[in-house]
């Protein structure tokens, strides 16, 4: 049996069955209900479209789709007063097909309404704009409160690793002053070298950076011991920018410099001659030039300081992959030149 032949049966079936009483005002209200749904969702894509009307995608489609939809309410319109003029009268299939119609027209009329607002606001660009912004600014808030936090924590650490390193220092004081002047040289140079650790760390406190400043700490560092050899008459005056030196580099880096000084203040200098200290920061490329420069009479060698000193500014100047060179010029002075090689990762660019 063909397809047609099927419809022949469905039609005769529907079109041979008892006539249902009062079908022409059912049929006529069905077809009004069915034609009132096709005309309101068109109502509501102009109320919705109009507060986005820049920003609809392809309005031809959203235009032909509301021309399609009037067409369809207009035609039931038309079987409206057709079902009202009309002699044949409606089987109860029929009329149950119109009233399922119907339902079903005027449910997807309303689900159009409540939902046509929700999907342009999620689809409409300024709307995805607003999310996404809304989202970036409470990413942005968490991670300045994560910030925040971790600022602080690394406060606390440089706090706390400062105050233990005082703690230190005055315990090496104690003991200090228990022992004969004979004996206490090694543990005062021992105690400066924990103060200038401990310099790091009030530093990097105050800023809240995790980069050491080159440039500060030294001029902090020339005066602490201008104080402690009571050579107020030296003066130092740095030159040529800054140098900011990674947290992981910062220990070495003090040390080595506070080894350098020390034996320029301790050294170099008599009372009559000699009274002035350049620090000088400079370089190109991956190279970091820092220049001690005094106008010192004595001669600039490592063997004028102790073991412990040359020891340390040794294995220091290898950890930060420096090359040193001290020279000593008759009548000019002494110079300290440290030629540090970094990749980019240990030390920040000269400033």
């Amino acid at each position: 049996m063909t397809w047609f032949e099927w419809l022949e049966i469905i039609y005769a079936y529907c079109t041979t069955a008892e006539p249902v009483q009062n079908w022409r005002p059912i049929a006529a209200s069905a077809n009004v209900v069915i034609a009132v749904a096709y005309f309101w969702i068109p109502m509501d894509m102009a109320i919705v479209f109009r507060r986005w009307r820049s920003e609809i995608p392809f309005p031809w489609l959203w235009a032909g789709f509301a021309v399609f939809i009037i067409a369809c309410g207009t035609s039931h319109v038309a079987h409206a007063f057709h079902a009202l003029r009309q002699s044949t009268p409606y089987t109860l299939i029929e009329l149950v097909i119109l009233l399922v119609t119907a339902g079903v027209s005027l449910i997807t009329a309303v689900g159009f309404t409540l939902i046509l607002p929700r999907i342009m606001t999620l689809t409409a660009p300024s709307e995805v704009k607003k999310r996404l912004e809304a989202e970036v600014d409470r990413a942005t808030a968490d991670l300045a409160r994560a910030l925040e936090t971790e600022r602080l924590l690394l406060l606390e650490v440089h706090h706390r690793v400062k105050n233990n390193l005082q703690v230190t220092s005055s315990l090496v004081g104690i003991h200090l002053r228990q022992l004969p002047p004979e004996h206490q040289e090694p543990f005062k140079a021992l105690r400066e070298r924990i103060i200038a650790m401990a310099a790091i760390h009030n530093q990097l406190q105050d800023t809240g950076v995790r980069s050491l400043s080159a440039a500060e700490f030294m001029d902090q560092l020339c005066r602490k011991l201008k104080v402690a050899y009571a050579r107020e008459d030296i003066s130092h005056r740095i030159s040529g920018g800054d140098l900011g030196v990674s947290f992981e580099q910062a220990t070495p880096f003090s040390l080595v410099m506070n080894e350098v000084l020390t034996i320029i203040f301790k050294n170099h200098f008599s009372p009559e001659n000699g009274s002035n200290i350049v620090i000088t920061f400079g370089g190109s490329g991956d190279t970091h030039m820092i220049t001690i420069a005094d106008d010192g009479e004595a001669g600039l060698q490592t063997e004028q300081a102790s073991s412990v000193s040359t020891m340390l500014i040794t294995s220091l100047a290898a950890q930060l992959k420096a090359d040193i060179k001290w020279t000593h010029t008759e009548g000019v002075g002494n110079t300290f030149v440290a030629a540090i090689k970094d990749p980019g990762e240990l030390f920040l660019e000269t400033r």
